[in-house]
């Protein structure tokens, strides 16, 4: 999955901004309403209840308190109460009057009631000019400025996104080489961005040397390591062209290990000058025929598994045809089962043909876990193998480069003492 661009992140971050100011805003103006009537409009009815009731206590003829904002109201008073009150006890609650929810205090004091109505309307209004609207006006001024600073950032962020898809549109498999056409980003950005297209140029101008050094010495190793091979395989031909009679039994043992050697190094030659070379799947156009490379590669290593006194069974559940190079396939399917062969004696090697893949199971030593996670590294051998094969630990490290430039999935299954699984799924 690919990461969002700056762009995008730079956009979240700011909505995720407002969003936060704007619950923050909200919040707030819940707070300020609950501060105005709990602790400011209860308040004051509390403390004008009591008030009144210090001075009736002098004065059993004081008015009751009739303002802009409350009316009181004494039970048994001449004047009667609004509908309604009759049901209110000592304590807080409301009460429709006039079509309007009005706050209602109700206090007790030597047998009397009191009752101190009180319209929020006014307060509400206070707190809407001096709370609600100040806050906000300062929220808009942050929004403002929020997006104001957002389109800095994406101003200043520009040259690098520029940068970015001027580098994803380089084809580095058409061209061989790493062109970088960026003077007029140089010439248009800030400073900044300047170094980093310079730091660029000189990266590119290193790996078209690298490249061109790699290219130089894939093709003189190729001549160079293939003229000694090719003249060890002639000599090896001449010398096995003479009479069987001439040859003792450890003689032609021996010639026997020098042509298994020279085939290896050949087939370790031509796949290491493959990798170097790179060549991908996108490239070929015919198809393999695998179960025809896997038969062919248990031919030839048929005398490797007779050496270590192993049975090969192979299993056909399907007709398998890859898009990509023969050589490859077979590097792939001949490390997978020599490797098997290698390090399984008196057993079995069970190959299986399926319709998306190759797998290779045998009954060797297996492998613990650590070993299992290091098994395709270059030059690794599990502890348990070392000292009992000629390998060099290389197989399965090229079968798992081959199978990662080919798009191709690798699997691995081992247990101590029961053996160890390999499958290559070409789809």
């Amino acid at each position: 999955m690919t990461a969002p661009g700056l762009r995008a992140r730079l956009g979240r971050l700011f909505i995720a901004q407002l969003a936060i100011i704007g619950i923050a805003t909200v919040v707030g103006i819940y707070l300020t309403e609950l501060v105005v009537e709990d602790m400011l409009t209860r308040r004051a009815l509390t403390l004008e209840a009591e008030h009144f009731w210090r001075l009736a206590e002098d004065n059993p003829d004081l008015a009751l308190p009739h303002t802009a904002n409350m009316r009181g109201y004494l039970a048994g008073a001449a004047e009667p109460l609004p509908p309604g009150f009759e049901d209110l006890g000592p304590g807080f609650g409301r009460i429709a009057i006039d079509g309007s929810d009005r706050l209602v205090h109700v206090s007790d004091r030597g047998g009397e009631r009191l009752y101190l109505v009180f319209d929020e309307a006014g307060v509400s209004d206070l707190a809407f000019y001096f709370g609600l609207l100040p806050l906000s006006i300062v929220l808009l001024l942050m929004y403002l400025l929020l997006f104001v600073a957002y389109r800095w950032s994406q101003r200043a962020l520009s040259p690098i996104v520029r940068l970015a898809r001027q580098l994803q549109t380089v084809d580095f498999e058409a061209s061989g080489h790493v062109a970088l056409e960026l003077g007029a980003l140089r010439r248009s950005t800030n400073a900044e961005v300047a170094t980093m297209v310079d730091a660029l140029d000189q990266l590119a101008a290193r790996i078209n040397a690298a490249i061109d050094r790699e290219r130089v010495f894939t093709r003189d190793a190729g001549h160079e390591l293939r003229t000694p091979v090719a003249v060890f395989k002639g000599s090896l031909d001449l010398l096995e062209a003479a009479p069987e009679s001439r040859w003792r039994e450890r003689e032609r043992q021996a010639l026997k290990r020098m042509r298994r050697t020279v085939d290896d190094m050949e087939t370790l030659l031509e796949t290491l000058l493959l990798l170097a070379r790179g060549e991908a799947a996108a490239s070929v156009a015919d198809e393999t025929l695998v179960n025809e490379v896997v038969a062919v590669q248990i031919d030839e290593l048929r005398q490797l598994a007779d050496e270590k006194a192993n049975t090969v069974a192979l299993h056909e559940a399907a007709e398998l045809r890859v898009r990509a190079p023969v050589k490859v396939v077979q590097i792939v399917i001949g490390n997978l089962l020599r490797n098997a062969l290698t390090y399984t004696a008196n057993g079995t090697v069970d190959v299986t043909v399926a319709a998306h893949g190759v797998k290779v199971a045998d009954t060797g030593p297996g492998m613990s876990r650590p070993d299992l996670a290091n098994a395709f590294e270059p030059f690794y051998r599990a502890d348990t193998s070392r000292g009992s094969s000629r390998g060099h630990g290389l197989g399965l490290s090229i079968v798992r480069r081959l199978s990662q430039q080919f798009g191709w999935q690798l699997a691995a299954n081992s247990r101590l003492g029961e053996g160890t699984t390999m499958e290559v799924r070409f789809g």
